[in-house]
């Protein structure tokens, strides 16, 4: 990289890591979500290595480094995640920078930074799994195309690819997808497929021996449970993924079906457009692989599902959007008015924002939520065992109580390990005859223990008959 390149890459680093805060600096102060209050009371507080039923252990010591400088403060794990969202951009700046389209650079990092359906990645502290993936994936495209040596190259990329991956499993993406951008050959000077899959498959390969020697340690087969019993709902899952990387979540079946057929129609409109402007016509090559790298990245997504009814689940959306956003960038960087490029860039930004607000608004009533269900906990038996039914799950897909609710208690200074979650539709009668299986431990109803049912508002006390 030329010198006057690399000043402008470090001008705007810290552009794009103050706009990050900007725009989720209302989210700092929410509370931590579902699995958070697990990762800061185990990983952080309690030390433990890593989370029962995952083996990504590089993520879960950025919580015990986070409680190093911060302690359980969630404003410090959660500047972790706008930092991370913001070097993310960065880097997204500087891959489109380095694939020939520098103007395109800016607008395409920009939208991904405002982007609204990926938030699960950024305020939910645990979501930063997903992100420090698509970190290594786009960190890795970078190196390919640099001007280092090939062997150093292909040394940082399969380093990248090892240590991304026991962050987050869609790190391994970076070997099918640097092989698709070779295998086009619009990108010069990049390794032979054949050593990219050597390299990086070999690391691939060292990555899941890890995980076997971590099944017994504490990876309790969460890759597995993800994979559909029914191979057809693979088929299934594929639109709806495609659909949400353009469309918000929409509870209404039929509404979804209408904005899902004018979003049909206007892709086809611009599509048929596309194919007769002489600009799009000049870059069809690199619009093809944009377009399969976002295929390609959606695997995930497929495999595991998104939601279309609310925003749960989007953190698999996070990698897929960083490549929309670069060939929306592309797109607009090849419209030669500068009238119609800005006024479409900034349509864009503006619907993009105000999607990002509604989706900060459920977070915002999730944490209220979460503050509430602990604050307004009635008093813990000290000889005894109090049972929360009906806890909220979440609002809107913005995760509340899923898990964690006893790490929680933990948190705030109460006896989490005497609260007992019982799941939504158990009912006191059940558990007085059968007892509950909890976190893997056979519980019982004991003569001081109390159950209180969560009505939305605060608790009510059930007494046993």
């Amino acid at each position: 990289m030329s010198p006057s390149f690399t000043q402008r890459i470090l001008w705007w680093f810290p552009a794009f890591i103050v706009a990050a805060f900007v725009l989720y600096w209302p989210t700092l102060s929410f509370t931590p979500f579902s699995d958070d209050h697990s990762a800061l009371w185990n990983s952080g507080v309690r030390d433990i290595p890593w989370r029962t039923g995952f083996f990504r252990p590089l993520s879960d010591l950025s919580f015990r480094i986070g409680y190093q400088f911060g302690g359980t403060a969630v404003e410090t794990h959660r500047s972790f995640n706008v930092l991370l969202h913001g070097v993310n951009a960065i880097l997204l700046f500087v891959l489109c920078r380095q694939w020939s389209f520098a103007r395109g650079a800016f607008f395409g990092a920009t939208l991904f930074l405002v982007y609204p359906f990926h938030q699960e990645s950024i305020v939910w502290l645990v979501g930063r799994e997903s992100a420090l993936g698509a970190s290594a994936v786009l960190l890795g495209l970078i190196i390919a195309g640099s001007g280092l040596p090939s062997f150093l190259r292909l040394l940082l990329m399969s380093m990248i690819l090892l240590l991304g991956s026991l962050c987050y499993e869609s790190a391994l993406l970076l070997l099918p997808l640097a092989l698709l951008v070779t295998w086009s050959g619009l990108m010069p000077h990049w390794p032979r497929a054949r050593k990219i899959a050597l390299v990086l498959g070999s690391m691939t390969v060292i990555h899941f021996m890890l995980r076997s020697t971590g099944m017994a340690l504490g990876d309790g087969g969460y890759l597995h449970d993800l994979f559909p019993k029914d191979p057809s709902a693979f088929l299934q899952r594929i639109p709806k993924t495609l659909a949400r990387l353009f469309m918000p979540p929409e509870p209404d079946t039929s509404a979804q079906l209408i904005h899902g057929a004018v979003l049909l129609f206007a892709l086809v409109m611009l599509v048929v457009l596309m194919r007769r402007a002489k600009e799009v016509i000049a870059v069809h090559s690199r619009i093809v692989l944009w377009t399969l790298l976002i295929l390609l990245s959606c695997s995930i997504a497929v495999i595991a599902g998104v939601s279309t009814v609310t925003s749960e689940s989007d953190r698999y959306l996070y990698l897929p959007s960083a490549f929309l956003c670069g060939m929306v960038g592309l797109l607009l960087s090849r419209m030669q008015r500068p009238v119609l490029r800005w006024g479409a860039f900034m349509i864009l930004g503006i619907v993009s924002l105000w999607q990002t607000s509604i989706n900060h608004a459920n977070w915002r009533a999730a944490s209220a939520t979460t503050e509430s269900c602990i604050a307004s906990l009635p008093m813990i038996p000290e000889d005894g065992q109090l049972w929360v039914n009906e806890l909220p799950s979440d609002h809107h897909g913005a995760f509340i109580f899923r898990n964690g609710f006893p790490e929680a208690l933990d948190l705030h200074g109460k006896a989490g390990k005497r609260i007992i979650v019982v799941p939504s539709g158990v009912t006191l009668q059940e558990v007085l005859g059968n007892g509950l299986l909890f976190r893997g431990t056979h519980r019982t109803w004991g003569r001081s223990d109390q159950w209180y049912r969560w009505n939305g508002s605060g608790y009510t006390a059930e007494i046993p008959q």
